[in-house]
């Protein structure tokens, strides 16, 4: 099918500072170079048509709604084309962008139709922008997100800062391979220190309806996309960089000055992706929150952002939705977390109302799918505290909203904040005194201002820094055996450190060249804001120090033993259990091989039972190989027997470290005389009494053992005399 993008509001980054880069060898960092202004002015919010919920998603009904939309459109506007989207939703698209408070007269035509549950304008967000363990990259020290080496900070003793101490859970895991965060962003770009680090993504920016006159084409110009191309399988990062041409491509409204809006490239995603898995221990660059595990760009946004139904196209499909009749493959390696370094803000209560049907509905197929999500809170503060609940997707059911802190422990200058936001992270503030770059969260980057060049690293500052950070943190829950997004947002609740108790007060900034005073930015003190239930702190998670040990004999029979290696911290206690499979078979530190064991892979599990991280666990295997023991019997019995009495045969089998079961059986020759079964209890002896034989001379006396799972079958025979 057709899918179209007009083009809309100029990107404001949530990453409220210039890109600061240095090249992809393990040069030093650049010299600090002060506080940095927001990157660009933020353009007036526009929508390039509307997202209807109505009881059908039909050609009729489409129909329908735009002639209902079409009627309450401004003078200039009109509808393009109508299409359906994943959900049941329909899109009514118009030729070109307009301001969202125009569309309000539609909005209210199509509210007040019977068929339709809700409606939204579909709008553009925009990208939000001495450890226990040691590893040799060479940054890793100036990465004020992973560990402070600081011992006091605002003369408050300190152990790793207020940073989210990773390294200290890295004792137990850096994260599992096979747990995928996508990243819905930029895109990405090639980088050394991300070499390995991610698994196959897609693209969902795609063509745009270009106003030509009168009317608008779809003449695959591309310009929010960047790449000459739509939705596809490539989802590396052209560039997002704004000229004075695209500035006004991208729908600047009329009385505007296009060199307002001017920027560079931000390579946005890739800082996001290097922020949650840079390689760690490669002897280059930085260290991601979880190293050990995988990322998936899904690239959603471009030169002017990314529209709400695109990115909510890019969270289904990274969660594992199919998405074939919407012109996209299935996503093969479905992603556990995914990271929303993005957002937009509105200060009409219903507006955000509306909109959050539209995400938390998809947040709640993607939570079905077993995925956890965490937004950006955004960066809409300065002057006052703008509040979470004007934050668009992080103030909506089924997101982890995710507030900026600073170095020192208090909210970050420019962080959203407010009821419903659910933790904080370090996102950086250069404004801090001394105010200094390196006071930002360093990550990988791209050091072209327009298109891609040579890799680099640079400190950016915003909640987009933040929430790759707790990303990160679920993903390493998720390694460690939480298997539910609400078990993994809960567990990242109790993960936390608090915030700063030294007040900081008003204070001021430079926003713009001008200084102005701030709101107060303590999270605690003040009783005025909320950042969330503390700072992420992953010291905190209690976890088995490794897989545990495992020893003892690998045949059937023999006993398996496993040693826990200890927790990594005293917040808990901990119980081995055994699996084969995903059935649990035992528990205790050893276990005996049975015949249903004999082939098979066995796992120990070392879980956390008490405290706020009961079920994590690391689990150890050992394969049994699928050789039988092997059996021996013996027999006794009379030399002579009489004709008139029935003899009495004793039986033993025997097998190395078995208790050998199964069936005996007794034969004449060739006739079967007695069959006898052997349990466990009988500790590998029977008596038989044998039935009368009554034909006098010699007879051979044969015991066939018939064996188990566990042991081989076996036989022993003996002549004997009849008189």
């Amino acid at each position: 099918m057709r899918r179209s993008l007009a083009l809309s509001a100029l990107p404001a980054l949530l990453v409220a500072s210039a890109l600061v880069s240095t090249g992809a060898s393990a040069a030093p960092p650049p010299e600090p170079a002060g506080a940095q202004s927001p990157a660009a002015k933020q353009a007036p919010r526009v929508a390039r048509g509307l997202i209807v919920k109505a009881k059908s998603a039909t050609v009729a009904r489409r129909t329908s709604l735009a002639r209902s939309v079409d009627a309450k459109l401004p003078a200039a506007a009109d509808v393009a084309t109508t299409l359906p989207a994943p959900q049941g939703v329909s899109l009514v698209r118009l030729e070109r962008p307009v301001a969202v408070e125009d569309l309000d007269p539609a909005i209210e035509a199509i509210k007040a139709r019977a068929d339709v549950e809700w409606v939204v304008a579909d709008t553009l967000r925009t990208a939000s922008s001495a450890p226990p363990v040691s590893v040799n990259d060479p940054y890793l020290t100036s990465q004020g997100n992973l560990w402070d080496t600081r011992d006091e900070i605002d003369g408050q003793p300190t152990v790793g800062g207020y940073t989210t101490k990773a390294p200290a859970l890295w004792r137990a895991t850096q994260g599992s391979g096979s747990v995928v965060v996508a990243v819905i962003d930029t895109g990405i770009t090639s980088h050394p220190d991300l070499v390995g680090q991610t698994v196959a993504g897609y693209d969902f920016v795609d063509d745009e309806c270009t106003p030509v006159e009168e009317s608008c084409y779809y003449d695959e110009t591309y310009v929010n996309a960047g790449d000459g191309s739509g939705w596809d399988a490539d989802p590396s990062d052209p560039g997002d960089w704004l000229d004075e041409d695209l500035v006004t491509r991208c729908g600047l409204p009329e009385g505007e000055d296009p060199a307002d809006y001017v920027m560079p490239s931000s390579w946005h995603g890739t800082h996001v992706a290097g922020t949650i898995a840079a390689k760690a221990n490669n002897g280059i660059g930085v260290a991601g929150v979880a190293p050990g595990v995988k990322v998936q760009p899904v690239r959603a946004l471009g030169h002017c952002g990314g529209w709400d139904s695109d990115i909510a196209a890019g969270i289904l499909w990274a969660a594992g939705y199919d998405l074939r009749d919407y012109g996209a493959p299935l996503n093969r390696t479905p992603a556990r977390v995914i990271n929303l370094s993005l957002g937009g803000e509105s200060e009409d209560p219903a507006e955000v109302e509306y909109f959050c049907e539209y995400y938390g509905g998809v947040a709640a197929d993607a939570r079905a799918k077993g995925a956890t999500l965490v937004a950006a809170a955004g960066n809409a503060s300065a002057s006052t505290i703008f509040p979470l609940a004007g934050s668009v997707p992080a103030s909506c059911d089924g997101y982890v909203s995710v507030t900026a802190t600073s170095d020192t422990g208090h909210r970050a200058w420019y962080s959203t904040a407010g009821d419903g936001a659910d933790i904080a992270a370090p996102g950086g503030d250069q404004n801090i005194q001394p105010s200094s770059e390196t006071r930002g969260i360093l990550s990988t980057v791209n050091q072209g201002s327009e298109g891609p060049t040579e890799p680099g690293y640079g400190w950016y500052q915003g909640t987009s820094m933040a929430a790759p950070a707790v990303a990160a943190g679920a993903a390493l829950l998720y390694s460690l055996g939480v298997t539910s997004p609400a078990a993994v947002e809960s567990r990242l609740k109790a993960a936390v450190q608090p915030f700063s108790s030294v007040t900081k007060g008003p204070g001021t900034i430079l926003l713009g060249g001008v200084e102005r005073t701030t709101d107060t930015i303590d999270c605690t003190t003040s009783g005025r804001t909320s950042c969330g239930t503390g700072i992420l702190d992953l010291s905190k998670v209690t976890a088995p120090l490794g897989a545990p040990a495992i020893s003892g004999t690998r045949k059937p029979g023999g006993v398996l033993r496993a040693t826990s290696r200890g927790l990594t911290n005293k917040g808990g206690t901990s119980a081995i259990t055994w699996w084969r499979g995903s059935t649990r078979i035992g528990s205790g530190a050893s276990y005996r091989i049975t015949g249903a064991d004999l082939g098979r892979t066995l796992t120990a599990r070392d879980t956390v039972v008490s405290g706020s991280f009961a079920g994590v666990y690391r689990a150890g295997s050992v394969a049994v190989p699928k050789t039988k023991a092997r059996a021996r019997v013996s027999m006794s019995i009379s030399s002579s027997l009489k004709r008139t009495k029935r003899a009495r045969l004793v039986v033993r089998v025997s097998a190395p470290l078995v208790r050998p079961t199964g069936t005996i059986r007794v034969y004449d020759g060739s006739k079967r005389i007695a069959t006898k079964r052997l349990y466990a209890k009988n500790g590998g002896k029977v008596a038989v009494l044998l039935p009368k034989i009554t034909k006098k001379g010699k007879h051979r006396i044969r015991v066939i053992y018939s064996g188990d799972g566990v042991t081989t079958s076996a036989q022993k025979s003996k002549v004997v005399r009849v008189r």
